[in-house]
């Protein structure tokens, strides 16, 4: 059997570490701009509670970055993001466009190609901060395929 839910974050059944992290956002009010990361990432598909559970879980670092922190302990600590600017290095894509979590690229690698080459979209699922993005194939779960940013192209 299979059924759909729709609801906040903010009533959201987390268990374990995600109860940890969404006790943890709620006390910040911070939940509705988790709620707009979740649904970046999984964009493509219908999360599960579990899915859901373990990003608030093992994610709390590309929570934290998305809501401007460069961890999450920075996040837990109120600690200001730590570049000595006070702005996050922007990483551009071969054509100059900012590389963002959520957005749908293509890699420039041989990886990044069908079999009758032909380009694979990607989604960026986390920033490293050093210019190099995770990406994952739609519908993949916790991939770890980095790619540098000047092998990528944000498409519109």
């Amino acid at each position: 059997m299979e059924y759909k839910v729709e609801t906040s974050l903010y009533n959201f059944p987390a268990w374990q570490g995600g109860k940890d992290t969404l006790d943890t956002l709620i006390e910040r009010d911070d939940c509705q701009a988790v709620e707009d990361l979740i649904e970046t990432v999984f964009f493509d598909q219908d999360a599960t509670d579990e899915d859901i559970n373990d990003f608030l879980w093992f994610e709390r670092d590309a929570i934290a970055e998305h809501l401007g922190y460069s961890d999450w302990d920075a996040y837990e600590n109120g600690e200001e993001n730590d570049e000595e600017d006070g702005e996050e290095d922007e990483f551009l894509d071969t054509n100059g466009t900012p590389i963002q979590v959520g957005d749908t690229v293509v890699w420039d690698d041989e990886a990044g190609e069908d079999e009758d080459g032909s380009m694979i979209q990607f989604k960026v699922v986390e920033d490293n901060g050093d210019g190099y993005f995770n990406i994952a194939y739609e519908g993949e779960k916790n991939p770890e395929r980095w790619a540098y940013c000047g092998e990528l192209e944000v498409l519109e």
